[in-house]
């Protein structure tokens, strides 16, 4: 499966599919004209949602995958305690 790594660190994208790493929240999108849903849509999931249950959305390449949790590890471990 081809992905892109559009913004290192912080984006992904494969085929019509996409995830933007945030702040504190992941957004999974589909760009607009996509297949499944022909207006685009995106969903939030939460970094603590994401390590337990992996991504919201399906056919994610694997390497995005873990590109995405080194990203989220690194991101919780750089908060402040409390």
């Amino acid at each position: 499966m081809s992905f892109e790594c559009v913004l290192p660190g912080r984006l992904w994208t494969w085929y019509d599919e996409g995830v933007e790493v945030h702040d504190a929240h992941l957004t999974w999108f589909q760009r607009e004209g996509a297949d499944r849903y022909a207006s685009g849509a995106a969903c939030d999931q939460t970094f603590d949602d994401f390590l337990a249950r992996g991504p919201w959305v399906d056919g994610v390449p694997p390497q995005v995958v873990e590109a995405v949790t080194v990203v989220v590890r690194a991101k919780l471990a750089a908060l402040p305690e409390g």
